[in-house]
């Protein structure tokens, strides 16, 4: 992919077409009206926080959505930076790495392209929740729980405005699902997905958020975080399968205590 300088004057005609991962460094793609091409990182916060708007401008159900929630729509492009630079990126590699150790058998009809790009655009949505919610160095109360709750959906409803394939879009909106189907938010009687593939996400998500320092919790070993997904699948949340993979990966590649 090929890095195309992009004029602040197209800022408003910039479309999101996904994202990429070059040398350990996650980018959002983007196309402007005249077509160029550029990769972009979270750390360009007012060129960012511009796209941003013009999403939320394009699609009336996220102002509707904070509305219900009392939610101002305020971007945190201070989240955007931590997320890009931190837990998208590192989701992203455990994401690929659990891809890359599944039998050929649990991966048909699995689009690697969109489990890549769901993995690094999947919390997009939390630069909306408020940094009270988001950072709250306690446990959340049950109406902030529903708020923090809402993120994989904003994430989905933002991302719908742009030039984003429908596979990956699923994959993002029922990131926190799982095999049981009682996660969020609740599928719909007409609604499909990939299990696998929403597994994927959700395990690797689940795992890099184990591995950080939270502001309410300390970071947790690789033993520890093994341990807590292991009791998901003795629940029937977790794949057995996609665990072991995840299992693998861990092994061959997270070195860190």
């Amino acid at each position: 992919m090929l890095l195309i300088p992009e004029h602040h004057k197209n800022k408003y005609g910039i479309k999101l077409l996904g994202a990429v991962q070059i040398s350990g460094e996650s980018f959002f793609v983007y196309k402007n009206k005249d077509g160029e091409i550029s990769l972009r990182t979270g750390q360009e916060e007012k060129i960012q926080k511009n796209i941003l708007k013009n999403m939320i401008k394009l699609n009336p159900r996220i102002l509707r959505l904070l509305s219900k929630y009392r939610i101002k729509p305020n971007i945190n492009t201070r989240t955007l930076k931590e997320l890009t630079g931190g837990h998208m990126n590192d989701t992203c590699k455990i994401a690929m790495g659990i891809y890359s150790l599944l039998a050929s058998n649990l991966k048909s009809g699995i689009d690697e392209k969109s489990i890549k790009e769901a993995s690094m655009l999947h919390d997009l949505g939390k630069v909306l929740i408020p940094s009270k919610v988001l950072n709250k160095p306690a446990k959340l109360s049950v109406k902030e729980r529903k708020i923090m709750n809402i993120h994989s959906t904003i994430s989905y409803e933002l991302l719908k405005t742009q030039d984003i394939n429908t596979d990956t879009l699923d994959l993002v909106k029922y990131h926190h699902q799982n095999l049981k189907h009682s996660g969020y938010p609740k599928l719909r009687s007409a609604e499909h997905i990939s299990d696998i593939g929403v597994q994927i996400i959700s395990t690797a998500d689940k795992y890099s958020a184990l591995r950080e320092a939270r502001v309410y919790r300390r970071k947790l070993s690789r033993i520890e975080s093994l341990l807590i997904l292991y009791k998901e699948v003795l629940e029937g949340k977790i794949h057995k399968d996609v665990y072991r993979a995840l299992f693998d990966y861990v092994q061959k590649y997270d070195k860190a205590a």
